[in-house]
Parts: structure tokens; sequence; C-alpha cells
């Protein structure tokens, strides 16, 4: 998330969402009342002298007072609907009804009605960006399979994989079949480089295979090459060369920062103390709750599909709005990952505990009791 701009007179912080997650935050925070204004486009219609219309589309920013919102866990979209407010060229649209639907990237703005003090403390936590995002090309690459994938605090896309010819190894490890598969992910690689300048690449795999590749591009692309910033072995390429990565030690400190590392991190913490001690850990949301009000919750992990599913729910709404007061440690694990997927398994939301509790008992105590 991005805040650009916080103005307390007016009520209203203007900000651009990047993620999904922000897409959650922003429906949560926009409560009915608010006024959403966003750039829109619509058609206008004119009419010539011989009494023929013609029609064009405008640009105009539209504020809307938000009556109604809704979140749609399918296409991941969030829509505000309400009555026009504000026009920024008079369309005659004042008073009618009008839907904004908001996407990762575009820039919409915030006024605040009746809780502006929760708009701006939220806002706080973000702001203008120091520097660009660091954006990390990684290739994986073995005798079997070569990997592109891109790395950022926005998740992990796997933008190319390929199954590497089968050749005769004893022939100059087959040197013109590898180069041709090497060509398409050096492809691959290029477009995204091109797109951000400040991308770097890594190179990962089993050593003689990241020497091979960097051998490649050290006489066929420059440019790529000049990019790299890291090359380092893991045990297999390809595809299950990028799974072995976010787990491996081998990582240089500078991709650990990434949002999908530190979010395997955590997930394998928890699954190890869950395999320790399943009294060290909460399952479930019903689990987490009971914990959290008991003072006894660590950490707490959460699915970011079980999010989508479920954010309408009173008893995650309690926790999501215990970790905005700064009451819980909540982190939100992006799809993609194996390790949102293994929480999701796990019933979406989870926690590390401080201290051994016995919580199968205590919710069929108050199962009992109820």
């Amino acid at each position: 998330m991005i805040v650009k701009r916080v103005d307390e007179l007016k009520r209203f912080i203007e900000l651009i969402p990047e993620s999904g997650l922000d897409l959650i935050n922003i429906f949560r925070l926009v409560e009915v009342g608010d006024v959403l204004y966003s750039r829109t486009s619509r058609e206008v219609k004119k009419e010539r002298v011989s009494g023929k219309m013609d029609s064009e589309r405008v640009q105009v920013v539209l504020g809307v007072e938000v009556e109604s919102k809704i979140i749609d866990p399918l296409m991941r979209r969030v829509r505000f609907t309400g009555r026009i407010v504000y026009e920024s060229r008079k369309l005659d649209l004042l008073g009618k009804y009008h839907t904004i639907t908001l996407y990762p990237g575009v820039e919409i703005k915030i006024q605040s009605k009746k809780d502006f003090p929760r708009l701006k403390a939220f806002s706080s936590g973000f702001g203008r960006r120091a520097k660009i995002p660091l954006k990390v090309i990684c290739v994986s690459v073995d005798d079997y399979e070569i990997a592109v994938a891109e790395f950022t605090n926005r998740g992990l896309d796997t933008i190319y994989s390929k199954q590497l010819p089968q050749v005769d190894k004893s022939i100059s490890w087959g040197e013109i079949a590898y180069e041709e598969s090497f060509d398409e992910a050096v492809d691959a690689v290029k477009r995204r480089l091109i797109e951000d300048k400040n991308a770097v690449v890594a190179v990962f795999g089993p050593e003689v295979f990241v020497q091979r590749f960097m051998n490649y591009l050290r006489k066929k692309s420059k440019m790529v090459f000049e990019r790299v910033k890291a090359s380092c072995s893991i045990s297999v390429g390809g595809e299950a060369g990028i799974r072995e990565l976010l787990k491996s030690r081998n990582v240089p400190e500078f991709m650990r920062e990434l949002k999908p590392f530190i979010d395997t991190i955590e997930a394998e913490r928890f699954i190890e103390i869950m395999s320790k001690n399943p009294e060290r850990v909460a399952v479930g949301v019903d689990e987490v709750l009971i914990a959290w009000e008991m003072g006894a919750v660590e950490k707490a992990l959460v699915s970011e599909s079980y999010l989508w599913n479920n954010i309408e729910d009173t008893r995650l709404e309690r926790l999501l709005e215990a970790a905005e007061r700064g009451k819980l440690d909540l982190r939100v694990l992006l799809d993609g990952l194996e390790s949102s997927e293994k929480i999701l398994r796990l019933g979406g939301v989870v926690a590390i505990l401080r201290y051994p509790v016995p919580l199968k008992e205590i919710r069929e105590a108050k199962v009992g009791r109820g």
C-alpha cells in the first residue's frame, strides 16, 4: 500500500493499493457513509446540428457516497456502490448510482465521515516508497528442467518452466541442445528486466549446472549477466528448485527480506513447533480466538485465501481488529506459496502460543456449557 497524502482537515487519504491484501484492508476500513473517489471513464452522447447522436468516452473522477460494499473471493475484487456526490467535470451524474471496483495499482481517495482516526492510524504504517520494492528474477536449473520465477513482496510468480532435452551428456554435455532451451528462459528474464530496471537476477541449482548457465550468459547475454546479483547451489533445479529455494539456508540475505521467504520461515516454524508439542499451537479460528482471549498467542498466521473467503466472519474480524490495534502479532501468508497452502489445510488460521494450553479441552468444555 502506498499512502500518497493524508488531509486531517478534510478527513481523507489518497492511496494506491498494491496487492490483494491491500484490497481486503480497504474493504474493512471503508464504512457506509464514507465517500470513495476514483477515476473512471464514461460514455457521453452529443447531438450534432443535423440531429445525429455521437458518443465519446471521457475521463472523470467520481465521488461515491458508499451505501453497500461487496467482496468477491472468486475474482479477488472489492466493490463499493452508492450515489454519486462529486464529478470532476459536469456530466449530470450527481445523484445517480455508480459502482467503484478497486484494482491494485489504481489510485483512490477515501473521505471518512465516521471514523477518520482509525483510517489515519492505519495509514500511518505506510507511505511513499523510500526505495523501489525489490524484485528478484530467479533462474532455477539442472539437467532435467529450467524454470524462471519472480520474487517480490507481492508474492511468487513462476513465469517460465520447461523440461530440458535428454541428450548424450558424454558429447560436450549436449551443449547445443541445452543452449536452445536456455535461449527461451533468458528471453523470459529479459522481458521482466526491461519492465523493471531495478530488478536483479539470481541463479540457483546444482553447482555444475549453475556454472554452465552462467557461462552461457557470459557469452550470449551480457545484459542479463550484468544483472546477476547472486548465484548459489541447491540440490535440484526447475520448479522443484524454486520450492526448495524458499527453505534453503543458501539464499542470499537480500532475498530473505522478501515476503515469500519470511512467510515460508514463519509457516515452517509453526509446523515444527506443532510436531514437537501440539499444545504449543492453536489450529483454526476458534482455537486462535480462545488463545488470544487468554493472552497466550505469540504469533498468528492466516492464509490469504482464508481471508478472502471469510472476511465477514465476526470471529476473524475480532482477530483482525486486534492486529490493527497492535494487540495481536498477525502475519498474512500470500497465496501461491506452499506455506500458505499448508496453513489453509489446517483451517486457514493458526497461532504459535507462548506456553502450552489444552485448547481442545477448553473448547469441548465451552461447547458443553453452551
